[in-house]
């Protein structure tokens, strides 16, 4: 039985109704499943999860392993959740920064770098991907993790990350497969792109070069700016 929009449910039972696909795609009730458990997670049953995400382990070894950081690199990511990636990026460089819309994932992510906050060498915002506070050519590396199949205007988003990332900068994001995302309780909510439409989307961002890889059943990405950044 599909639950419908009026039935309100406390966040314990919403996540439960929403995991076993009983709440209407064009529900209010889907909507808030979706915002809680994943596009702006929030409350103890929603957040509490991303203390321990051990489902985006993988992804996290992805995107690390193709950042290829250095102590040389200044880093940025976008929608860090809970921080663990900011915190094993803050192992190599000497500084970093990150923004996230949702405000229990800028106090985890607080929590679990709050030497790294102390000491300066970490920025966290609170913000709208879509215009990032930062300089133009601020960061020589960027990244965006399960996220970007629920960033609304991803063109001007990726245009975003190219303006802040300096000549040779690198862009690493890793996102769901079209085939992947179709059968899970989040499907109808995620933006999924084939492989040379999101390369294309990358270069009408400004990147110079961008490589699409789903061998390891995630889509990864990696983005590169030119050295002539004004070009």
């Amino acid at each position: 039985m599909v639950i419908p929009s009026e039935f309100w449910l406390d966040d314990e039972r919403l996540i439960e109704e929403g995991l076993a696909g009983r709440l209407a795609a064009d529900s209010p009730e889907f909507a808030r499943f979706v915002d809680v458990t994943a596009r702006r997670p929030s409350g103890d049953a929603g957040a509490g999860h991303y203390r321990d995400p051990k489902e985006h382990e993988e992804s996290f070894a992805l995107a690390l392993s193709a950042l290829e950081l250095t102590a040389a690199d200044r880093y940025v990511e976008l929608c860090f959740g809970g921080g663990q990636v900011l915190e094993r990026a803050l192992e190599t460089v000497q500084s970093a920064a990150g923004i996230d819309h949702s405000p229990d994932m800028l106090a985890l992510a607080r929590e679990l770098n709050a030497d790294a906050v102390a000491a300066g060498r970490l920025e966290l915002v609170h913000g709208d991907v879509h215009e990032l506070p930062w300089s133009d050519a601020e960061f020589t590396c960027a990244a965006c993790l399960n996220a970007f199949f629920f960033i609304e205007r991803p063109g001007d988003f990726l245009a975003e990350v190219r303006r802040v990332l300096a000549p040779d900068g690198r862009f690493v994001l890793v996102t769901a497969v079209r085939d992947a995302a179709s059968n899970g309780p989040w499907s109808p909510a995620l933006r999924t792109y084939e492989p040379d439409t999101l390369r294309s989307m990358f270069l009408d961002a400004g990147f110079a070069e961008a490589t699409v890889d789903e061998s390891s059943g995630r889509q990864l990405s990696v983005a590169l700016v030119r050295q002539d950044a004004s070009g």
